[in-house]
């Protein structure tokens, strides 16, 4: 090969390679050319098969997947906690801000109530919470009430909103707006590694999922607010530390956390359209020097041909 066309072809490497970087990522390739309720089903595979943790190793202290500068991360209060400030219930009642709780963000009472179900320790889904806001929100379903009967200045709880009218009785609990998405993804991640168990079981778990006979989904209402949530609420950096941690622990990822736009693909706006990871940017380059560079999938995995050359997705040659 000539020297100028190696280093065409090396220029040109570069640039898939940056067009390629640029989009979502090539995280989860076995989902190449798959759509709707089958990108489900895959990540189901990916996922749920993972480590079964003991219910002393998700409390914050000892799963450390919340603990930053030795403070505990809250999502439903602006309360401060050092990680020896864990309480349970059996030591109520707590003043607000005086300890931290084990809360599952899909109450367990939408299963049923089993703690021989693997979700009963599923770090993805456990967080840590002030005492006070844990127990207002209790096993209610999210939402966001049109009537508020109680704050902390981060997180509410009241009646109606989300679902219509309400008995008067009834709450629904409202995360702060920059914890929405991670909610709303905690949710995705749950109804895709969970998709084969019953979320409408018991307790107000029929307010957010139902049950076709083989899968769980969102009811028309929860499923419009999550995607809101999702689509006004990122994914932070923290989010994605928490997800690195989280599989350190329990061996298996959020792919809504790696990959948000999945969310589109299977609930929301892309449903109808094949997913092909990075082929946006990848076909753009391809259009424009088509002479040199071809695309294609070997064995699941995105294989750059340039000049009859093999490259995989970091520019390492395929031999």
């Amino acid at each position: 090969m000539a020297k100028h066309t190696i280093q065409t072809s090396v220029l040109l490497l570069s640039l898939v390679l940056v067009s390629f970087s640029a989009q979502a990522g090539c995280q989860y390739e076995q989902l190449n050319g798959l759509k709707g309720s089958a990108i489900r089903t895959k990540l189901h595979e990916l996922i749920s098969d993972h480590y079964v943790l003991s219910y002393s190793a998700v409390r914050a202290d000892n799963a450390n997947v919340d603990i930053v500068n030795n403070k505990v991360v809250d999502m439903y209060s602006n309360c401060s906690f050092g990680r020896n400030d864990y309480c349970g219930y059996e030591e109520f009642p707590k003043d607000e801000c005086g300890c931290y709780n084990r809360e599952h963000a899909l109450p367990k009472s939408f299963w049923g109530g089993s703690q021989d179900e693997p979700m009963y320790t599923d770090l993805h889904h456990i967080i840590p919470t002030d005492f006070v806001a844990n127990t207002t929100r209790s096993a209610w379903a999210y939402g966001e009430p049109a009537s508020v009967t109680w704050t902390n200045g981060k997180s509410k709880a009241g009646t109606g909103g989300t679902y219509g009218s309400l008995s008067s009785n009834e709450v629904i609990f409202e995360p702060a707006d920059d914890v929405k998405g991670d909610i709303a993804r905690i949710y995705f991640y749950m109804l895709t590694c969970y998709m084969d168990k019953k979320f409408n079981e018991g307790g107000k778990g029929y307010r957010m999922f139902t049950w076709n006979s083989s899968m769980c989904n969102l009811t028309s209402k929860a499923k419009d607010l999550l995607l809101k949530w999702h689509r006004n609420d990122p994914v932070s950096d923290r989010e994605k530390d928490r997800n690195n941690r989280v599989e350190n622990k329990q061996g298996n990822r959020n792919p809504f956390v790696d990959e948000p736009d999945l969310v589109e693909y299977i609930w929301g706006n892309k449903t109808n359209v094949t997913y092909q990871c990075s082929s946006a940017a990848l076909d753009e380059v391809s259009a424009t020097n088509q002479s040199l560079y071809t695309k294609k999938m070997v064995n699941g995995q995105i294989v750059i041909e340039i000049d009859g050359v093999a490259y995989n997705t970091l520019g390492q040659r395929i031999k």
